[in-house]
C-alpha cells in the first residue's frame, strides 16, 4: 500500500474525532489570519483544498467575509464538515489532483498541512486552472528543517525520517510552483508557540491523531506510546515552525 493510500484510510478513520484531536478551537486562529493577509484574500471567493472537517473553511467565511468553498478527498470528513457548517457553505468530495470545480472561478486557494499527501505537480496544475488570473495560492506546511523539534520526535524512532521524506523544502516548492506556471513565489517562515498538557498529548497519541502513525509499524507505534507515557513532561511546550508559501497565477 502506498503512503497516499495509507494516509487516506487514516483520515477516513479519524474523521469523527479529527476536530477534537487536531483542529483549532479558536474563532480565527493566527495561522488563518496570517494566510488571509499574505494572500490578500479578504472578501474574495476562496477554495480550501483538503479542508478536512471544515475548520479553516468556517474561519475564512466567518472572520473575513470570504465566500469559502471546501474540498476534501474523504467523504467522511466532508460529512462532518457539512454537519458543522452553515447551509450556504459549499463543500465537495474531490481530490486536489482532479478538482471538481470550473476553471478560473476562484480569487484564492488555501491548503493547510495538505501538500505532503499529494501528487504536487498534478495538484498545482489543477489549482492554477481553477484560479482567476492574478489569483493567489497560499500553502501552509511544516518546515522540514525543524522536524526534529516537533514534540513527537523523541518517542518514535522513524518519525523524523518519515516526515523528511514527505515535506518539501522552500527550494522544491519554488521549483514545482514555477514549473506549474505560477509566479511571484514567496516562502515566509512562521512560528507558532504551542502548549498543552501531558494528558492532551497522550490523547493525541492514543487517538493516532497524526498521519505519521499510519506510516510506521504497529510495533514502533506501541513502543512509542509506552515511551511517551513514561517520558512526557507535565506540559508540552514547543515552537511549531511552519512555512507559508505564496504563489500567484499570472
Amino acid at each position: 500500500m502506498s503512503d497516499m493510500q495509507s494516509t487516506a484510510q487514516h483520515f477516513e478513520r479519524l474523521a469523527l474525532r479529527y476536530r477534537e484531536l487536531r483542529a483549532s478551537n479558536a474563532a480565527v486562529d493566527p495561522v488563518t489570519e496570517t494566510v488571509v493577509e499574505l494572500g490578500r484574500l479578504r472578501g474574495g471567493r476562496v477554495l480550501d483544498v483538503g479542508c478536512g472537517p471544515g475548520t479553516v473553511t468556517r474561519q475564512l467565511a466567518r472572520g473575513f467575509a470570504i465566500d469559502a468553498v471546501g474540498i476534501d478527498s474523504s467523504p467522511k470528513m466532508i460529512e462532518v464538515a457539512r454537519g458543522e457548517s452553515e447551509p450556504h457553505v459549499e463543500l465537495y468530495v474531490g481530490r486536489a489532483e482532479e478538482l471538481p470545480v470550473e476553471s478560473e472561478t476562484f480569487d484564492g486557494v488555501v491548503m493547510r498541512w495538505v501538500v505532503h499527501h499529494l501528487d504536487r505537480p498534478r495538484a498545482f496544475a489543477e489549482i492554477r486552472r481553477v484560479l482567476k488570473p492574478g489569483g493567489r495560492l497560499v500553502v501552509t506546511t511544516t518546515d522540514p528543517a525543524a522536524i526534529e523539534t516537533f514534540w513527537l520526535a523523541p518517542y518514535f524512532a522513524s518519525y523524523v525520517a518519515i516526515e523528511r521524506r514527505r515535506f518539501p523544502d522552500a527550494e522544491l516548492f519554488r521549483r514545482e510552483l514555477l514549473e506549474a506556471g505560477f509566479g511571484g513565489v514567496r516562502v515566509v517562515p512562521f512560528v507558532l508557540q504551542r502548549r498543552f498538557s501531558r494528558e492532551a498529548a497522550l490523547t493525541r497519541i492514543r487517538g493516532r491523531a497524526y498521519s505519521s502513525f499510519a506510516l510506521m509499524s504497529d510495533e514502533e507505534y506501541e513502543a512509542g506510546v509506552a515511551a511517551a507515557e513514561t517520558g512526557l513532561p507535565a506540559e508540552v511546550s514547543y515552537d511549531l515552525r511552519l512555512l507559508n508559501v505564496l504563489a500567484v497565477r499570472p
